[in-house]
C-alpha cells in the first residue's frame, strides 16, 4: 500500500489529471435532454452517501486540496532560478506515482486516444433519443400461445420471422402464454456514461438497458427455460421493430454473450449514411426484467432450475445445481445497481474512471473482453483471441477496483482497500496487485452497498461454497464469474502477477502493457492443441446449464485436460475468435472448433510416470475409469503398489512430446473429440536427421541418446588430457567452447560409423562436426615472452600431443591444422590448432590458451605501426579466449535452469540457415537473442522450444535495432540460476523467489551511451548494426560487431515479421504451414548457385533430403522390395575429414576472391542452394582503372561489372560441387 506522503501525491495528480468536462458532457442524456426519458438513477443519493474508507484519507485530501499560493513569474534575469516547492512536489509525484517521467508521457499520450471523442457523440445522443421514442411507442402483442404470438409479430412486420432461441428450444405451443409490451424503464448504462469507455480493436460499445413488464412474467417463469423463451421472443421483437424503422440508419445484429443465447443482446451499427458512424461505436440493447420479479433465493447458485421430462428426470429425483442458468437470469435484473454503484465509486475517487480504462485496454490486448469486429476490423484483426468466458471482463475488472476502493465486508480476514485519491497508475497498480495474490477459489464477498440497490440477499453464503471461482457482488446473489471456467481467472491472475514484475522493473515495459496484442496462442502458450468438441448430451442437466453444445464442450474439455495434466500444466484456457454478431434470420449453427493453450511447468512437464492411488484406496476404480486401458498396477523400488500409468518414451521427441500424448489421450478416450491437433507436432523433426540415413550413418542413434553421447566423449577426452605426463606442460583446465556442449547445436551430433566412411556411410552423412575445447596450461617459465614465439610453442606443444594422445587413446587421428584465414605474414596472430578424431566417432578441436599474450597484444597497441596489427590480433584472442568461454558457461547454467533453452536455440538456428542467413548471423547473436526471451519479466520463460521460437520471432519482428539496444542481464541470469542450482541441491534451503534478472541501472546507462555515441560516430551502421549488450560486454563487441550487416539486419526483421504474421494468422500444426516458416524466398536474389546433393556432405542436416542424392537409381524388379537400391559411389572415400564441409568451404573461397562484388547466402544446414546479390554501386558504368577488383566488360561510358563472366568463374571454381547457375 502507498504510504501518507503518497496518497497525498496522488490525490493533487489525480485531480490534475482529470480534465474538466463541459457542462453539455456532465448532463449528456439528462432527464432534460431526453425529455423525461432515461431515469435519473442518481435523483435520490444521499450527498456523501459513502463510508470513510480510510481514516486519515481526510487529512491527506484536505492538504490536497489546498489552494498553493501562486508565484510571481521569474524575472528576464532569473530564467535559470532554482525550481520552486510546488514543482520540486511535482517532479517527486511523478517519480512516486508513474516510475519514470517516460512512463508518464507515454502514459498520457496514450490516454489521450483510448478516451472515446466525446465532442463528437452529439449524432449518437440523437440516436439514442429516437431510440428511447421508438421503444416508448412501440405495438404491443397479448398474451397468447407461442404460435399465435409469433404470428401476430409476422403481421406487424410483413414478414416472417426466425427468433434466436436459447437451448433448448421450445417445441410447439408451450403450456404458458407469450407476449409483448412495451418497456416498463429504459436505462444508458455501462462505461460511455461512466465516462470510462476505452476505445479498442473495432468498434465500442454504448450500453442500453430495455426493462421488461413485469405483467409479461410469472413466479415460476424461472424453471426450465420459461424466461429465457419469454426474453427471446421479446428481444426478437425489438430486433423486426428496429429494422422496420429505415430513418434510424441503423443495421440491427443479434449477439451471444460467452457464446451463450441466453444472454444474447442487439447490436445496433451506423449506416454509412449514419452522422455518427465515425466514431467506431456500436449500440447495445440488452434486455432485462425488473429486481424482484423472481425470489431471489430460488436463483441461489446451489438450487436447480432444470427438471422432469425437459431434461429426462423422473420425479423427485435428485439433480445437479445448475449456477450458469440462475446466474443469467439474476444479472439481467442487476445491471442498473450495479451500474449505480459504479457511478457512484466515479463520484467519490475522481481517478476510478482513468483506472477502468487502464485495467480494460491491458485486460483487451491479452484476450479479456469481447470485441465488436465488423467488415475490414475483422480482417485486420483476425488474429485476435479471447479468452472462453470472459467477454465481460472488463465490467468485472471495474467491479473488482470499486470493490477495492469500498473495502471488504465488516468482519473479513484481510481488509483490502485502496484510499479513493489515488492516481489512476496507483488504483491500476493496486488493482493488479490484489488480482495477482487473492484467491478465487474462495469466495469473495464485496461489501453490500444498500442505497444502491444492492442490499444483503438471503441467499447464504454457503450456497457459493461449490463454484470454482466466485466474486459476489454486493447483493450478496450473484457470482460476476460465474461464466468465466476457472482456468480463465487462473489465467488473468498469472498476467497480473506478471504484469506487476513488469511495473516493479526498471525496463521499459510500456508497449507490452499496453500496446501489443497479447492473445495470440502461438506467442502466449507452451502448446496449443486444436480440436472439434464433440457434443455430449449424456448429462442434459449440465449441459444445459452451461448453455449449449459448445459451452459445454469447453467445460468438458478443460476438466479433463486439467486432470490429465496435472502438475505438467501450470495453466490451460481455451481461446476462441471473438463472437460474431449475426442478422436476424441467419442463426448461426455454434462451432465446436477449440483452441486450448496449455502453460507447462518445466519441472513436471516431461514426467513418464502418473502415480494414481493404491489398489485399495476408494479413489482407485475412479483413476483408472479416467485413464483406461493404459492404467495398469505397478510396484515400485520403494516397494509401494500404485495404480500408475507408464507412458512409452523411446527418444527425447517422444519426451518432449507427452503434454501432446497425455492431452490426446484422455480427450479421445472421454469423447472430447475424435481427432486431436497440436502445435509442437508440426515441428518435429526439424532438427532431427532423416531416420534412414541416422542408422547407416551413427553408431547409436542420437535422437535416442540426445547429447548424452557427446558429452561422454568430452569427459573420456577431459580425464586423458589432465591425465597426461608425457608433455612439458601439464594441461591444467579444459573448458568447452562449442554449441553441442551446451546442448544447443541445431542437430544433435552422433558418433560417426567411421570404419564405414564410402561405404555404408553415404557422403551425403560423413560430416564430422568438430567440438571446440580450450586448454589452459601450467603457469611455466618455459613459455616465451613474444608473440610469435609464443605460437610457434603451441604448434610444438600440439605436434606432442598428437603423438600422446593417439597412443593413449587407441583409433584415434590428430592432426595440427591451420585456420582458413592463416597467412604466413601474422605470426602473431592464433591461428593452429589439433584436430583429434576419435575412434568412437565425435571430433574435438583443441586451442591453447596463454594469458600472456593478451599483455603482449596490448603492448602493440600502443604503437602507430602495429596498432592495426595488434588491434585485429587482440579482437580474436579475447573472441576466442574471453568471451566465448564466459558465453558457454552461462548459456549452460542458463540451460540448466530452463531446458527449453536448447531447443529454442536449435529451432531459431534452423529458421536462420533456412533463410540462407549462415554466413551472416553469429551463431553466439543467436543464442543471446533466445536468451533475451528466457530472461526477461515482459512475458514467463517458455517452457518449449516451439514456444522459444515463436517469442524469439516476435522479438526479431519487432525489435527497432536502429533506435535502441537489446539489453541482456545474462550474468545476473547466470547468477541466479547458480543459486537455484544450489538450493535445490541443498535439501534443507528454500528456493529462491522466482524473479527475471534486470539489467544494472549504472550498466545500463553506460550501454545506452555507448550505443548513442555509436550510432553518432557511424551513422551509416557499418558496424554494430546489432547491439546485444550483457554485463561483460555493454559494447557488443564480441559477437556483433561486424555482423549482421545493417543490410541483413533489416531483412532479418523482414524476414520475421512474415514468419510472425503467419503464425497469426492460423496456429501452425501441419507440415505445410512449417514448411512455409522455413522457406527461403530465392526469387529475391540475383542469382543462385545450385550444388549438387549428392556431393554435399551435409545434405544429410536438410530439412527433406531427397534420398536420390545418396541411392543409385534402382532397375526394374518384379519384386522391388526385396532389396534396397544400392548407395551411390564415394566421393570422399573411407579417410574422417574433421570438420570439413565443402560448401561452405566453396563460400569462404568465392567470398574472399569477390569481397565487394557480390554477397552470398546459403544454408550451412544441407541447403543446396546460394544465393547471391550484386554490389549494385558496380552496375553502373564507370570509369576503368588498374586493378578494380572485378572483371569488367566495356560500356560506351565506360566499363560495367561483367555479371556473366564473374558467374562462369564461380561455375568452374565449384567444379564437381556446383550443378548449374541460374541468374534473375
Amino acid at each position: 500500500m502507498p504510504s501518507a506522503p503518497q496518497r497525498k501525491g496522488a490525490r493533487t495528480e489525480a485531480q490534475r489529471a482529470r480534465a474538466p468536462e463541459s457542462q453539455e458532457d456532465v448532463h449528456m442524456l439528462s432527464d432534460e435532454d431526453m425529455e423525461g426519458g432515461f431515469e435519473d438513477l442518481e435523483a435520490d443519493e444521499d450527498e456523501g452517501g459513502f463510508e470513510d474508507v480510510e481514516a486519515d484519507a481526510d487529512d491527506a485530501d484536505e492538504t490536497a486540496d489546498a489552494p498553493s499560493k501562486a508565484r510571481a513569474p521569474p524575472s528576464g534575469a532569473s530564467h535559470y532560478s532554482l525550481p520552486s516547492n510546488e514543482e520540486i512536489h511535482g517532479l517527486k509525484e511523478t517519480g512516486d506515482l508513474y516510475m519514470n517521467n517516460v512512463f508518464k508521457l507515454q502514459l498520457d499520450e496514450m490516454l489521450q486516444h483510448v478516451r472515446p471523442r466525446m465532442d463528437r457523440a452529439k449524432p449518437l445522443e440523437q440516436t439514442l433519443r429516437k431510440l428511447q421514442k421508438l421503444f416508448e411507442s412501440l405495438p404491443e402483442i397479448e398474451m397468447q400461445p407461442l404460435s399465435a404470438a409469433t404470428k401476430a409479430l409476422e403481421r406487424i412486420v410483413g414478414h416472417a420471422v426466425e427468433v434466436p432461441w436459447a437451448d433448448p428450444a421450445p417445441r410447439g405451443d408451450p403450456a404458458y402464454a407469450i407476449g409483448f409490451a412495451r418497456p416498463s424503464a429504459l436505462h444508458l448504462i455501462g462505461s460511455w456514461p461512466l465516462k470510462a469507455a476505452a476505445r479498442r480493436p473495432g468498434a465500442m460499445d454504448v450500453d442500453m438497458q430495455v426493462c421488461m413488464p413485469s405483467s409479461l412474467f410469472q413466479e415460476k417463469d424461472t424453471m426450465n427455460a420459461r424466461y429465457f423463451t419469454k426474453r427471446a421472443f421479446y428481444l426478437a421483437v425489438l430486433a423486426e421493430l428496429l429494422r422496420r424503422d429505415s430513418s434510424l440508419h441503423l443495421d440491427v445484429d443479434y449477439l451471444d454473450l460467452y457464446d451463450d443465447r441466453r444472454c444474447a443482446c442487439l447490436v445496433l451499427r451506423p449506416q454509412p449514411e449514419a452522422e455518427w458512424a465515425s466514431l467506431h461505436t456500436v449500440i447495445r440493447v440488452h434486455v432485462a426484467h425488473e429486481f424482484g420479479t423472481f425470489p431471489v433465493q430460488r436463483l441461489a447458485p446451489d438450487r436447480n432450475s432444470l427438471r422432469g421430462a425437459l431434461v429426462g428426470a423422473t420425479e423427485g429425483a435428485e439433480l445437479p445445481p445448475t449456477p450458469l442458468y440462475n446466474a443469467c437470469i439474476l444479472a439481467d435484473s442487476l445491471r442498473l445497481a450495479h451500474f449505480v454503484y459504479l457511478n457512484a465509486t466515479a463520484e467519490m475517487c475522481a481517478a476510478f474512471a482513468e483506472a477502468c480504462q487502464l485495467l480494460k485496454t491491458w485486460a483487451t490486448q491479452r484476450g479479456f473482453g469481447t470485441l465488436h469486429l465488423f467488415g475490414q476490423d475483422a480482417k485486420k484483426h483476425a488474429a485476435r483471441r479471447v479468452v472462453a468466458g470472459t467477454d465481460d471482463a472488463r465490467f468485472v475488472l471495474s467491479m473488482l477496483l470499486a470493490h477495492l476502493l469500498h473495502g471488504e465486508p465488516k468482519g473479513s480476514a484481510s481488509r483490502h482497500k485502496l484510499a479513493p485519491g489515488l492516481s489512476s497508475v496507483q488504483l491500476f497498480r493496486g488493482a493488479l496487485d490484489y488480482l495477482s495474490k487473492q484467491s478465487f477459489a474462495t469466495p469473495v464477498y464485496m461489501k453490500a452497498q444498500p442505497r444502491f440497490g444492492l442490499a444483503p440477499s438471503i441467499i447464504p453464503p454457503t450456497a457459493f461454497a461449490a463454484s470454482e471461482r466466485a466474486l459476489v457482488d454486493p447483493s450478496g446473489s450473484l457470482n460476476l464469474l460465474a461464466h468465466w471456467p476457472a482456468s480463465s481467472v487462473d489465467l488473468l491472475q498469472r498476467e497480473a502477477a506478471q504484469t506487476m514484475r513488469m511495473l516493479n522493473d526498471s525496463d521499459d515495459h510500456f508497449a507490452t502493457l499496453f500496446l501489443t496484442p497479447q492473445s495470440m496462442p502461438a506467442r502466449r502458450f507452451d502448446e496449443v492443441v486444436l480440436c472439434h468438441v464433440r457434443d455430449d448430451t449424456a448429462d442434459v442437466v449440465r449441459r444445459l446449464d452451461a448453455g449449449g453444445a459448445r459451452a459445454w464442450g469447453v467445460r468438458r474439455a478443460l476438466d479433463v485436460a486439467a486432470r490429465a495434466l496435472g502438475q505438467r500444466a501450470q495453466g490451460l484456457a481455451v481461446c476462441a475468435a471473438p463472437s460474431q454478431a449475426y442478422a436476424p434470420g441467419a442463426v448461426p449453427t455454434p462451432s465446436l472448433h477449440m483452441e486450448l493453450g496449455l502453460v507447462l511447468d518445466a519441472d513436471h512437464a516431461w514426467h513418464q510416470v502418473e502415480h494414481g492411488p493404491p489398489p485399495e484406496s476408494p479413489d482407485a476404480a475412479s483413476f483408472r475409469a479416467f485413464w483406461g486401458d493404459v492404467a495398469e498396477l505397478r510396484r515400485f523400488r520403494d516397494g509401494r503398489v500404485l495404480e500408475s500409468v507408464v507412458w512409452p518414451v523411446a527418444s527425447l521427441a517422444q519426451r518432449y512430446a507427452l503434454p501432446r500424448h497425455v492431452v490426446r489421450h484422455a480427450f479421445v478416450h472421454h469423447g472430447i473429440a475424435k481427432k486431436v491437433r497440436c502445435m509442437g507436432e508440426g515441428f518435429a523433426g526439424l532438427v532431427d536427421m532423416t531416420p534412414s540415413l541416422s542408422q547407416r550413418a551413427y553408431l547409436k542413434d542420437p535422437a535416442v541418446h540426445g547429447f548424452q553421447l557427446v558429452q561422454a566423449a568430452y569427459d573420456q577426452l577431459v580425464r586423458e588430457l589432465r591425465a597426461m605426463d608425457e608433455l612439458p606442460l601439464s594441461v591444467m583446465g579444459v573448458a568447452p567452447v562449442a554449441p553441442a556442449l551446451r546442448s544447443m547445436s541445431p542437430l544433435v551430433p552422433g558418433p560417426l560409423h567411421l570404419a564405414e566412411l564410402g561405404g555404408q556411410v553415404p557422403d551425403v552423412a560423413a560430416y564430422l562436426p568438430v567440438q571446440g575445447l580450450l586448454l589452459t596450461m601450467e603457469s611455466s617459465g618455459q613459455w616465451p615472452d613474444d608473440l610469435a614465439a609464443i605460437q610457434e610453442m603451441k604448434t610444438a606443444l600440439y605436434e606432442r600431443m598428437a603423438e600422446v594422445l593417439m597412443k593413449r587413446l587407441p583409433g584415434s587421428l590428430a592432426r595440427v591444422v591451420y585456420d582458413n584465414d592463416a597467412t604466413t605474414g601474422e605470426t602473431i596472430k592464433d591461428q593452429t590448432a589439433l584436430h583429434l578424431t576419435l575412434a568412437t566417432g565425435f571430433a574435438f578441436s583443441l586451442r591453447i590458451h596463454h594469458d600472456r599474450e593478451q599483455t603482449l597484444l596490448e603492448r602493440l597497441l600502443r604503437d602507430k605501426s602495429t596498432h592495426a596489427v595488434g588491434t585485429h590480433a587482440l579482437q580474436r584472442y579475447h573472441a576466442r579466449f574471453t568471451y566465448a568461454p564466459a558465453h558457454h558457461a552461462a548459456l549452460q547454467a542458463l540451460q540448466d535452469r530452463h531446458p527449453a533453452l536448447g531447443m529454442t536455440v536449435r529451432l531459431v538456428r534452423r529458421w536462420f540457415a533456412s533463410q540462407l542467413l549462415s554466413p551472416h548471423v553469429p551463431v553466439e547473436a543467436m543464442e543471446l537473442l533466445c536468451v533475451a526471451v528466457f530472461v526477461t519479466n515482459a512475458h514467463a520463460a517458455p517452457v518449449t522450444g516451439v514456444h522459444g521460437l515463436v517469442r524469439v520471432l516476435h522479438l526479431l519482428a519487432h525489435w527497432d535495432w536502429r533506435e535502441t539496444p537489446l539489453l541482456i542481464p545474462l550474468e545476473n541470469a547466470t547468477r541466479l540460476a547458480h543459486q537455484r542450482k544450489a538450493a535445490l541441491s541443498d535439501e534443507g534451503s528454500t528456493l529462491p523467489t522466482e524473479a527475471a534478472p534486470s539489467f544494472p541501472a549504472a550498466q545500463r546507462a553506460d550501454a545506452e551511451q555507448q550505443f548513442s555515441a555509436q550510432r553518432a560516430r557511424d551513422p551509416a551502421l557499418k558496424h554494430h548494426a546489432w547491439v546485444l549488450a550483457t554485463e561483460m560486454d555493454i559494447g557488443s563487441k564480441a559477437w556483433t560487431r561486424d555482423a549482421p550487416s545493417a543490410m541483413v539486419a533489416d531483412g532479418v526483421r523482414q524476414l520475421a515479421l512474415r514468419a510472425v504474421r503467419m503464425l497469426e494468422k492460423d496456429v501452425p500444426t501441419r507440415l505445410a504451414h512449417i514448411r512455409g516458416l522455413f522457406a527461403p524466398a530465392y526469387d529475391a536474389y540475383d542469382f543462385v548457385i545450385h550444388i549438387r546433393p549428392s556431393v554435399h556432405m551435409r545434405y544429410a542436416e536438410a530439412l527433406a533430403p531427397d534420398a536420390a542424392a545418396w541411392l543409385q537409381p534402382r532397375k526394374k524388379r518384379s519384386y522391388a522390395n526385396l532389396e534396397d537400391a544400392p548407395l551411390r559411389p564415394s566421393v570422399y572415400g573411407s579417410e574422417p575429414r574433421a570438420g570439413l564441409d565443402p560448401v561452405g568451404e566453396y563460400v569462404q573461397l568465392l567470398q574472399g576472391l569477390y569481397p565487394h562484388t557480390f554477397t552470398l547466402f546459403y544454408d550451412e544446414l544441407g541447403g543446396t542452394a546460394i544465393g547471391g546479390l550484386w554490389n549494385k554501386t558496380l552496375g553502373k558504368p564507370h570509369a576503368f582503372k588498374v586493378l578494380l577488383g572485378h572483371s569488367t566488360a566495356p560500356h560506351t561510358k565506360g566499363v560495367v561489372l561483367n555479371r556473366a563472366a564473374i558467374l562462369a568463374e564461380v561455375q568452374r571454381l565449384g567444379h564437381g560441387l556446383v550443378d548449374r547457375v541460374e541468374a534473375s
